[in-house]
C-alpha cells in the first residue's frame, strides 16, 4: 500500500537479505543502514545469502518468519528471488530492491546511476591505459547493473576502440558477480 498512516509507522521490524559480505562494500552498506534503521527507532534484522541463490530464497521466508514487516534486497539473482519476493507481497511485505534490480511492478527499486559508474571507470582506466588490449569482465548476465555498467563504459571508449587505439580482446560475464569467476574469466 502506499499510503502510511502513524500506526502503519510503529513497530517496523526491517529484514535485510544481503547477498553476500565477501565485499567490503556490502559490510560498509549495512553498517550505515542499520545504523540509520535503528536511529529511527526500527529493528534491523539481517541474513547473509553468502552469494548463494538458493540460500537467499530460505533467508527471506526466515526474515518473515522473524517478524519482518518490510524487506530490503540485495538480490544475488534477481530472478531466482522471485519466488520469496512474490510471497512477502502476497503477505502485504513491502520490497526495496536495493541496488541490483528485481523486476517486478511492486518492488520498490534504490540504485544509483550505474550508467555513470560504468562510465567513471572507463575514464580512470582510459586515462591510465589510454592504448592497448583490454579484456571486459562484465557484472553477472542475471542482473541488469551488469549491462548498464557495461553501456557507460562503451559510451567512453567507443572512439578509442573504433579508432583502434583500444583492442577488445574479450568479454565475459561473470556469473554472481563472484570475484573466482572474473579469476577464471580472464585467465
Amino acid at each position: 500500500k502506499f499510503g502510511a498512516t502513524p500506526d502503519d509507522l510503529k513497530d517496523k521490524v526491517i529484514g535485510v537479505s544481503w547477498s553476500n559480505f565477501q565485499e567490503e562494500r556490502w559490510k560498509t552498506d549495512e553498517a550505515a543502514m542499520k545504523a540509520a534503521i535503528e536511529a529511527a527507532g526500527d529493528k534491523y534484522i539481517s541474513a547473509d545469502a553468502q552469494s548463494n541463490p538458493g540460500k537467499q530464497l530460505t533467508d527471506v521466508e526466515s526474515l518473515i518468519s522473524q517478524g519482518a514487516n518490510s524487506l530490503i534486497i540485495l538480490a544475488q539473482d534477481a530472478s531466482a528471488i522471485g519466488p520469496a519476493v512474490q510471497k512477502a507481497l502476497d503477505e502485504g511485505i513491502p520490497v526495496v530492491g536495493y541496488d541490483r534490480l528485481i523486476e517486478n511492478k511492486d518492488v520498490f527499486y534504490l540504485t544509483f546511476d550505474n550508467k555513470e559508474v560504468g562510465r567513471m571507470q572507463a575514464r580512470e582506466v582510459f586515462k591510465a591505459k589510454p592504448e592497448g588490449n583490454y579484456v571486459f569482465i562484465k557484472g553477472s548476465g542475471s542482473d541488469p547493473n551488469a549491462d548498464f555498467l557495461f553501456s557507460g563504459s562503451m559510451e567512453v571508449l567507443k572512439e578509442a576502440i573504433d579508432s583502434g587505439k583500444i583492442k577488445n580482446v574479450g568479454e565475459a560475464y561473470t556469473d554472481g558477480w563472484l570475484p573466482a569467476n572474473a579469476q577464471k574469466n580472464m585467465e
